[in-house]
């Protein structure tokens, strides 16, 4: 092709293998971090490397840790994590010209005859039969660079240019499948965060996807579910144990998606589902979720069902009252009593102390609350973070 880099045909030729098969294998690698080895596997047999890993290596601090690899014994890459990482050589010698998207050979950042006499030849390079390198830095944070390295030993000859060019051809690729591997990874965690969050509500959370099908159930609704008494799942649908309430519970639901979606106004509303047990019926509240993603899904969320079930009684931690208000233990217990439900001669019962104790108490948890009836006690008691602890 004269100057420039060569067609992808030319590289194609040079290395035995598909460019194109390449940078496929490093999206498909970004959605889905365990099929690095398979990228890397292919891309050391491009370059007839003995071995190719991506790694974060911090110059500053000398310290590397192996992410995924080929053709690499986990020992060794446990070994270069522990210790050796501190002594590579060419991170030592070299660190200073790590920029992203640089493409090096071993001998640019540091000279051979310096390798071989190194404690980093001698203990781990060779005793892996391996002395040649090429790599290539997919990105540099504050914390580490993000390297791409293959090895080879030293009878097989340096890698040459050829090779350095079929990295450099990978290496926006590379770069952006990194940045969306660790966007992915942040929306994943922040996912699972709230999912963390929902769990230690104590009321049940449903979510529901913009084909009305079940996305998630928090801990508290899949009691609710698990004790078929009124609610149940089915076909990934939110039902019940009646039709008559199904329907009025599935209109909820279809009203609150088309709202989600632009296509309705409705604003969703609340019913009671009625238990076969006779208990006190389920209060279930269902609305839309405002969500307008730039590629709409039939998995995208578009509404939440909220169920409280006016049967259960969750135990309020005594620690945790006693800390958010100040109370001694005493106190504290006849706090977490109150808040079942329990009136004054009951939590004395309860407690196994006189009526006239629990009086006294009751005006000190007044004073320390700035509350003066019961009932606004009560709120502030289940108003309180204490009450996230108690499912």
């Amino acid at each position: 092709m004269g100057r420039g880099l060569p067609s992808h045909r030319g590289l194609t030729m040079a290395h035995g293998g598909n460019v194109l098969d390449l940078i496929a294998m490093i999206y498909a690698a970004a959605a889905d971090p365990a099929l690095w080895p398979v990228f890397l596997e292919r891309f050391a047999e491009d370059v007839s490397g003995s071995t190719t890993s991506l790694f974060a290596y911090s110059a500053e601090k000398r310290s590397g840790s192996v992410m995924a690899s080929a053709r690499f014994d986990p020992a060794d890459a446990h070994k270069y994590n522990e210790y050796y990482a501190g002594i590579d050589c060419w991170g030592t010698h070299g660190g200073h010209l790590i920029t992203p998207g640089a493409v090096f050979l071993g001998q640019q950042l540091c000279p051979d005859g310096v390798l071989e006499r190194s404690e980093f030849y001698a203990d781990f390079l060779r005793p892996m039969h391996t002395f040649h390198e090429f790599c290539g830095v997919i990105a540099v944070d504050a914390s580490a660079a993000f390297v791409i390295a293959c090895l080879r030993p030293k009878e097989r000859g340096p890698f040459d240019d050829s090779d350095t060019l079929l990295l450099k051809t990978l290496m926006p690729h590379l770069q952006r499948a990194l940045s969306l591997q660790q966007r992915i990874a942040a929306l994943e965690a922040s996912a699972a965060s709230a999912v963390d969050v929902l769990d230690t509500l104590p009321y049940g959370v449903v979510l529901i996807s913009a084909d009305v099908k079940v996305l998630l159930v928090n801990r508290f609704a899949q009691a609710i579910i698990a004790k078929n008494d009124g609610l149940t799942i089915s076909g990934s649908n939110l039902c019940t144990r009646r039709t008559a309430d199904t329907l009025s519970l599935q209109r909820l639901i279809h009203e609150s998606v088309a709202t989600s979606l632009g296509r309705g106004l409705r604003a969703g509303g609340t019913m009671n589902v009625l238990r076969p047990s006779q208990r006190r019926s389920f209060h279930v509240l269902v609305t839309p979720l405002h969500l307008r993603p730039i590629l709409p899904s039939a998995q995208q969320p578009a509404a939440v069902a909220f169920i409280s079930d006016p049967e259960c009684q969750l135990d309020t931690p005594v620690q945790a009252l006693g800390h958010l208000f100040a109370l001694s233990h005493a106190e504290a217990r006849l706090a977490a009593v109150l808040v079942k439900g329990c009136s004054l001669r009951e939590a004395a019962e309860e407690l196994g102390v006189s009526l006239s104790t629990v009086r006294t108490q009751l005006k000190k948890l007044f004073e320390k609350t700035g509350t003066k009836r019961q009932s606004a006690l009560i709120r502030a008691f289940l108003m309180s973070p204490a009450r996230l602890l108690s499912n």
